[in-house]
């Protein structure tokens, strides 16, 4: 990203449902971009039309977005929008990952990107899941609105030994990680990892999961979390998410600085976690 593009499109977060006008001093202030420069972008961006300098001579955003954001809702899907980040951390990971949603008191997966490794996990795009069991499942209820958790709560939890009481703290700490782990949850042997992603409201109604043979994903859980980690606030970003669920565009100018090419020099292949070579086995995720 050239920093110049990052730094205008950073604009654009210091915008919320409590700040639908602010004067250039809060812009800079909210984004920590010197006055001079966001001087320069504002003026630059008002130009352009996606911001209106009003007679209180605070900025607000255009409806040059809205209209903008009318088109993307109408052509771009969740799977769509999905998918290349899905086949990217397939490839830095090597090893099976989904995008999942709440369809009703069950979880469907949407899409897949099967790992190469002749030890997988296996999903299909379409499969349905009771809303309970596994990283996936436990990651939706985390977000989920008080009113539907108890309803899939009582449509699923139907066991006499059910702990209410540790499940509730279960979703507590998942909320405030951001992610969930489950181990041999739905079947003995494979371990998930599953992050939310955020929609423009800032609803959670789909996530994506990581799911591969415990023995090759347990000791590696945490750095595997923090690639998702990544990818879901990606896809959030995508999907219009806000600042606070999105992906920090400061850190990403940071990022992609490092990573351009010099004149002459081939972009480096992004780095692959060692992988093992047990048996062929596969098995329902």
């Amino acid at each position: 990203m050239i920093r110049a593009v990052g730094r205008a499109l950073a604009i654009f977060d210091a915008y919320d449902n409590e700040h639908l006008s602010l004067s250039l001093q809060e812009i800079a202030e909210r984004i920590r971009m010197p006055k001079t420069t966001a001087f320069r972008l504002v003026n630059t961006l008002e130009r352009a039309g996606f911001l209106v300098r009003m007679d209180n001579q605070q900025y607000c955003l255009s409806l040059k977005l809205a209209r903008l954001g009318g088109l993307v809702r109408s052509t771009l899907s969740v799977r769509e929008i999905a998918r290349p980040i899905m086949v990217q951390v397939n490839e830095q990971t090597s090893e099976t990952i989904t995008l999942n949603a709440i369809v009703g008191n069950d979880r469907m997966v949407l899409e897949v990107v099967d790992t190469p490794a002749p030890l997988m996990s296996m999903a299909r795009p379409g499969q349905h899941m009771p809303l309970y069991l596994g990283a996936s499942s436990r990651i939706l209820l985390a977000y989920m609105e008080s009113q539907d958790l108890e309803r899939v709560v009582k449509a699923n939890m139907s066991e006499s030994n059910f702990d209410r009481g540790a499940f509730n703290r279960e979703l507590t700490r998942f909320r405030r990680q951001g992610y969930a782990i489950s181990r041999g949850q739905r079947v003995p042997g494979l371990t998930a990892i599953a992050v939310p992603i955020f929609d423009l409201h800032g609803a959670v109604r789909h996530c994506l999961a990581l799911t591969g043979p415990s023995i090759r994903v347990d000791s590696l859980d945490q750095e595997l979390a923090d690639i998702l980690l990544a990818a879901g606030r990606d896809i959030s970003t995508r999907l219009g998410a806000s600042p606070e669920h999105s992906a920090d565009l400061k850190l990403l100018m940071a990022e992609t600085a490092v990573d351009v090419p010099e004149p002459g020099r081939k972009n480096q292949q992004p780095r692959r976690l060692g992988q093992r070579q047990p048996p062929a086995w596969r098995s329902e995720t």
